[in-house]
Formats: structure tokens, C-alpha cells, sequence
């Protein structure tokens, strides 16, 4: 009879206790990327152990599309003579960079000046979001089945994780 009552409880537990999980949503009008986040109490940025004009964060996705490739999210690169900061998630998102680049034929990344690459914490994630038809059209047209995601924090391994793309 107790085990009737504890599994019930146990399930809520599991389940409230879940961690987010990487998610790649498209629709015509606006593309979601969530990438589960690890919080601490205080985030640092531009700190001293970082070499100056070295990337200290990234929390990007990488897209191919019809022989393009794109890469967009939130960077924050260590300047020489910057200044470091701390706080929360939400102040190194705003101490940060939000672009979109796509690779030339040289190789190199260009930056996609007039995207609107747009970041915010939601709970225990990072939300990477577009929402110009025209951007989302040209980056998901022929409709990649997949899309990757990397992230670089200092003191945590790198991550690179290939996802799935849901189409609504």
C-alpha cells in the first residue's frame, strides 16, 4: 500500500527534477534554439586568466542549408585592455555579442550585419530565437534535419551537440 503512494511521488520528483534539453524548433515565422544552461550563483567575464582577443564565451548553432553554412548565437570575445565584469546569466548575455555569420566561399565566417540574432534566459536555458522571414527562409529552406550546437564556458569541457530540427 506505501509503495502506491510513493511511486506517484517519486514520478513528480523525476520529473519536476529533469534537466532542459536541447531543442531546435522552425517555423516560417521564428526559429527557437534552447540550450540547457548549468547556473551559478556568479558569472564571470573578461576575466585575467583569459588571453587578450581570445573567444571566453559561446553559445552558438551551426545550420546548413543548400551548400550555405550559417553560425549564430551569443559570443563574448576578451579585448585587450578590457574590463572584467560578473553577475548573472542575464548581465554576461547583455556584456555579450548576438550575430549571425555565414561562411564564404574563402572559408571565412562574415558577419550578417542586419540580423536580428536575439538572446535570453528562460529557467535553466539559453534561448537563441530569429524571427525575420526572410533569414529563417534562407537558413532553413530546404529543411536541414539537423542543426549543431556549441558552447564554450570557461572552466566547464566544450560541447558540441548535433540536434534535430522540428518543423512546425
Amino acid at each position: 500500500m506505501a509503495g502506491n503512494f510513493l511511486l506517484p511521488l517519486l514520478l513528480l520528483f523525476v520529473t519536476t527534477q529533469q534537466p532542459s534539453t536541447y531543442s531546435a524548433v522552425v517555423t516560417p515565422k521564428e526559429a527557437t534554439f534552447t540550450i540547457p544552461i548549468k547556473q551559478r550563483d556568479r558569472w564571470t567575464w573578461r576575466r585575467t586568466d583569459t588571453r587578450d582577443n581570445q573567444q571566453e564565451y559561446r553559445m552558438d548553432v551551426t545550420v546548413k542549408n543548400e551548400g550555405n553554412e550559417y553560425t549564430f548565437g551569443f559570443y563574448l570575445w576578451k579585448y585587450q585592455g578590457a574590463v572584467s565584469g560578473s553577475g548573472d546569466l542575464n548581465d554576461l548575455i547583455s556584456a555579450g555579442q548576438k550575430s549571425l555569420f555565414e561562411r564564404t566561399p574563402s572559408r571565412l565566417m562574415r558577419i550578417v550585419k542586419d540580423a536580428q540574432v536575439r538572446v535570453a534566459l528562460k529557467g535553466d536555458s539559453v534561448v537563441i530565437s530569429l524571427r525575420d522571414k526572410d533569414y529563417i527562409k534562407r537558413m532553413f529552406s530546404s529543411q536541414p534535419s539537423d542543426v549543431l550546437f556549441r558552447v564554450k564556458i570557461p572552466g566547464d569541457s566544450d560541447i558540441s551537440e548535433t540536434v534535430p530540427v522540428t518543423y512546425k
